[in-house]
């Protein structure tokens, strides 16, 4: 056994935390679970606006065809009455082959693939 110096003093033992490290540990957990509450309903919302965004082709879609049946009743009344005093018919309006649903809005797949990678992501963290 080694002989101890005059002068030596050792540290209080610490049987209890503080109450001051209790306490900032408890503000601590409340701020993280706040804030993973305020995660999550961000997270919400933006599967909210995922979903409108996926309807938004068809409405646009709804909302032409809705506006551009007018023009074509006014079309085919002016093509009958062109028939009607012998004068040559209009030419056709040629109609789409691909419905406008299938056209690939540009990037919205990229985003959608790297919001699924980053949720995939904090899933793993989160585990």
């Amino acid at each position: 056994m080694q002989p101890q110096e005059a002068d030596h003093q050792a540290p209080l033992p610490l049987w209890n935390p503080s109450l001051d490290v209790v306490q900032a540990d408890r503000e601590h957990e409340l701020e993280t679970d706040a804030l993973r509450a305020r995660i999550s309903e961000l997270e919400q919302m933006i599967e909210g606006y995922e979903s409108l965004l996926s309807e938004l082709p068809e409405m646009f879609e709804r909302k032409f065809q809705q506006r551009l049946e007018p023009l074509m009743e006014r079309y085919r009344l002016l093509a009958r009455a062109q028939r009607m005093h012998g004068e040559p018919a209009l030419p056709l309006i040629e109609e789409r082959s691909k419905p406008l649903s299938d056209i690939p809005v540009p990037f919205l797949e990229r985003w959608r693939n790297t919001r699924q990678n980053l949720q995939r992501r904090s899933d793993r963290n989160a585990a």
